[in-house]
């Protein structure tokens, strides 16, 4: 594994332009892409999405969702949802910074990631309207060569990569694998 460390990746992030897409007739949305625990020993903080919500039923996703008025900006937005559907306690949040804007085409909403760290993983209290179960997987299983799966597929009449990960009992596929592809990309750099 690239033994990157979490003061490593915030200056890698503060480094480099993230992307902004402004596309018209989205909606825009943010996600915590959290990782908890020390160097060497780092998990991402994802769940499984109930089958009760409007959207991406089942899917295992980062917390998150629409940029709402009350948001100061996307980072609120992200922290707002995480303490919503996780209880993730936003003041413990070390902030690292954003990585490129990922386009969901099925929801139409253009999502900013925001990195952040937790030194520890805090008891996780889900939402049980949204959670199904929390999913924390381990960033060095991510990073196994073979791990990363990539499948084509068309929509309309368009062919697209999609990225894959295996992970407890599930997969992370679609915006939430591209945003993890991006988060690795970054580390690997």
């Amino acid at each position: 594994m690239h033994e990157v460390t979490i003061a490593g990746l915030r200056e890698r992030l503060r480094a480099r332009a993230s992307t902004r897409l402004h596309e018209p007739g989205t909606r825009s949305a943010a996600v915590l892409v959290t990782l908890a625990g020390a160097d060497g020993d780092l998990s991402l903080v994802c769940f499984e999405r109930t089958h009760e919500v409007a959207e991406h039923k089942g899917e295992i996703c980062f917390p998150g969702g629409s940029v709402e008025l009350a948001d100061a900006d996307a980072i609120d937005a992200a922290l707002r949802e995480a303490h919503e559907e996780l209880g993730l306690p936003r003041d413990q949040v070390d902030v690292l910074g954003t990585l490129d804007d990922v386009h969901t085409s099925v929801s139409n909403y253009v999502i900013t990631p925001v990195v952040g760290h937790l030194t520890h993983l805090p008891a996780l209290v889900p939402d049980p309207l949204e959670v199904a179960r929390p999913v924390v997987v381990a960033l060095a299983e991510l990073m196994k060569p073979g791990v990363e799966g990539v499948e084509w597929r068309e929509w309309r009449g368009v062919q697209r990569k999609i990225y894959y990960y295996p992970v407890a009992g599930g997969r992370i596929w679609g915006a939430t694998a591209r945003i993890v592809h991006n988060l690795l990309a970054v580390w690997r750099r």
